[in-house]
């Protein structure tokens, strides 16, 4: 019988998603900046957050890994 997938693995994926689309919006930005920019435009979350984003989800992606050898 196969083993099901945990839906961890998924939202790991998920998170590995909108990290990586969330960090690459945030490199645009640095090139691009918007033309009435937010107070703390400075700190540059998007690329904070959609790295910390990325970096989960890779974590959950491979720690909830289907097939994996126990």
């Amino acid at each position: 019988m196969r083993e099901p997938i945990s839906i961890w693995f998924f939202s790991g994926v998920l998170f590995l998603i909108y990290g990586v689309i969330i960090t690459a919006q945030g490199i645009w930005e640095l090139s691009h900046p918007p033309a009435h920019p937010t107070v703390l435009f400075s700190l540059h979350a998007s690329i904070w957050w959609g790295g910390l984003m990325a970096i989960g989800g890779l974590i959950y992606t491979i720690h909830f890994r289907p097939h994996r050898k126990q």
